[in-house]
């Protein structure tokens, strides 16, 4: 479940949940539709994880877990996608970087926020490799 791979990440950083969606400037209330197994947006998962320096993925591969929270069985990636996958982002980047610096109001972009870049990629790759399983593969992923 999402609230507890957040857990375990706010524990290994010495706050809570709550504490650190105030610390964000987030409705806390958010904490309990968490506990009941609701998956925030993409945009709050990434905001999430930068504040707590982790990849925002464990907050989501614990659990096998995808964006927004349904109650289908979830697609599975195998190595061979993570791999497809990160091939896919470097070329992009290497795209990006090709076609001249990458500036971010017009000052280049630091490495930092290149990884942060490429990480959010990665998860909407990886987001899209999912969802694209279960739909052409629907009767792997139906409701049992």
């Amino acid at each position: 479940m999402f609230f507890d791979s957040l857990k375990v990440a706010c524990a290994q950083n010495g706050t809570s949940p709550t504490s650190l969606l105030k610390k964000l400037g987030m409705s806390t209330s958010s904490v309990t539709s968490w506990k009941n197994g609701v998956v925030p947006s993409l945009k709050t998962v990434y905001q999430l994880a930068e504040a707590l320096g982790i990849d925002p993925a464990q907050l989501l591969e614990s659990s096998g877990e995808t964006l927004g929270g349904d109650s289908k069985k979830a697609p599975v990636l195998t190595e061979k996608d993570k791999r497809d996958v990160a091939k896919d982002v470097a070329r992009i980047m290497e795209s990006l970087q090709d076609g001249g610096e990458l500036m971010f109001d017009g000052v280049p972009m630091s490495d930092e926020a290149r990884a942060s870049m490429a990480a959010a990629m990665r998860i909407g790759l990886e987001e899209a490799r999912r969802r694209n399983k279960e739909i052409y593969t629907p009767r792997k992923f139906k409701k049992e």
